[in-house]
């Protein structure tokens, strides 16, 4: 039943349920996938340098949790990697800002491509049209490959997994 001056329905309202990845799970992520530990202090360097900033919900005070997309897990789990692989977060600053300015579809649809880096030079191939741009250029010696597609069904298995119920008794 509506109120027919508001067109608001009367009673109690259900709360909205938002959907996302709070700190500490994307925390217990990032160290099962790539067994590395990163804790809020990091998570907090990341967003208010607007680097990673939690999409689906933001700081909001204390007893609010942050809310991060799987979008935005991905992104912190290429920072992780790059990071293992010699990238400096500056280094991987100036591959995001390029990417959200010239390049956004690799953050929307990251599957569509392959990330490449030896350290110093980052570079994207795209599987659909089969053509690679370099984002960063230094030269180096060793070159890392990842595909993005194989990370994004990892992290979406990971957070299926991460999110299903544990029961109190598992059968042994």
């Amino acid at each position: 039943m509506s109120d027919k001056k508001t067109g608001k329905r009367s009673g109690l309202a259900k709360p909205r349920v938002l959907h996302g990845l709070k700190s500490k799970d994307v925390m217990e992520l990032i160290e099962s996938l790539e067994g590395v530990l990163i804790d809020f202090d990091q998570l907090f360097y990341y967003e208010h340098t607007e680097l990673v900033v939690p999409s689906i919900r933001s700081a909001q005070g204390r007893g609010v949790p942050k809310l991060y997309s799987v979008e935005d897990f991905i992104l912190l789990r290429w920072l992780v990697l790059l990071q293992k692989k010699g990238v400096s977060v500056k280094r991987f600053r100036e591959v995001v800002d390029f990417l959200k300015k010239k390049m956004p579809d690799v953050l929307k649809k990251p599957q569509n491509w392959v990330l490449f880096t030896d350290g110093n030079k980052v570079q994207f191939f795209d599987k659909v049209s089969s053509r690679t741009i370099e984002v960063l250029d230094d030269g180096g010696q060793y070159l890392f490959a990842f595909p993005l597609e194989k990370m994004v069904k990892e992290t979406k298995e990971a957070i299926r997994k991460h999110k299903r119920p544990r029961s109190k008794n598992p059968k042994a």
